[in-house]
């Protein structure tokens, strides 16, 4: 069976996944197809592995920094009241994390987003909205 994250990572290398925030020398930042949370964006590895800790030392520790710098930027970009950052990986064993930006006028701000699942679908991005939302992450990255 084919992974879906590195069928993205190989469309991403080919130019063809709009969805492009920044490459990092070891992952993607994307924006989220959906908008719920106003900034979900997602980093993903490029490399295939299925657990943070079969990571080798210095990818972790250099990921780890992409993973912050991501964080930082989509909390500059947008002004959530949190962050949330998740890597799960149950339903994609591909290592990869969601930053879901959570605001002061959330629905249910004190469950976990996936509470909001069912609810992801409605909120799909417009090719527009992305443009801007991507712009917006980018400027903050610098």
């Amino acid at each position: 069976m084919s992974c879906p994250l590195c069928e993205r990572v190989k469309l991403t290398e080919a130019g063809k996944y709009p969805y492009l925030i920044h490459e990092f020398k070891h992952s993607y930042l994307m924006l989220g197809e959906h908008q719920f949370y106003n900034g979900y964006s997602v980093l993903i590895l490029k490399e295939h592995f299925r657990e943070m800790t079969d990571l080798p030392n210095h990818i972790s520790t250099e990921f780890f920094q992409e993973m912050m710098t991501a964080s930082k930027a989509i909390e500059k970009a947008f002004g959530p009241k949190k962050m949330n950052m998740c890597s799960l990986g149950n339903v994609v064993d591909h290592v990869h994390w969601h930053f879901f930006p959570r605001y002061a006028n959330d629905p249910e701000f004190f469950d976990p987003p996936w509470m909001r699942m069912k609810d992801f679908e409605s909120a799909r991005v417009s090719p527009a909205q992305a443009a801007i939302n991507i712009e917006k992450i980018k400027k903050a990255i610098g």
